[in-house]
């Protein structure tokens, strides 16, 4: 990202049930993941992609029977632990409430063998989201990360 930030774009995803805002045409993928437990689970990702390695991208993924009911902290906590893997080192840490409604979350500044992530998650209802943006630890922590961060809002 050397030199200019990036120029951000007002979006919405309806199936997402979110508002943000990126730095570029978004591209939506769907992968499936099996969880700790065992259940399988469909994680929708949108995405972009500059140049250099950084990415920014919102997750989601509705959590169902047992896991829907684990209290938010405890999601956060396994979220995070998935996050890291056994070499990711969490450099910041700080919880947050989002939206107007005061959704619970956290956010976290990782730092990985691969790269450095931050990472804002939150729990809505089943849903769990995920805001990330990866890259140097300078994009990472930089005025354009802070405003895709803060932009994010879950919607109805």
């Amino acid at each position: 990202m050397g030199g200019m930030p990036p120029e951000f774009m007002s979006y919405a995803s309806s199936a997402g049930r979110y508002k943000g805002i990126f730095p570029g045409p978004v591209r939506t993928e769907e992968v499936e993941t099996t969880t700790a437990d065992g259940q399988k689970l469909k994680v929708v990702i949108e995405v972009v992609e500059l140049r250099g390695g950084t990415t920014f991208l919102v997750s989601y993924a509705d959590a169902t029977g047992g896991a829907a009911q684990v209290p938010p902290e405890r999601r956060l906590d396994r979220a995070q632990e998935a996050v890291c893997g056994p070499r990711g080192q969490v450099v910041r840490q700080q919880q947050v409430q989002v939206g107007a409604e005061k959704h619970p979350g956290r956010e976290i500044v990782v730092e990985r063998p691969d790269g450095w992530l931050r990472i804002r998650m939150v729990v809505v209802g089943p849903r769990l989201y995920q805001v990330m943006v990866r890259g140097s630890r300078e994009v990472v922590t930089s005025p354009s990360a802070d405003r895709f961060m803060e932009a994010f809002e879950p919607t109805r």
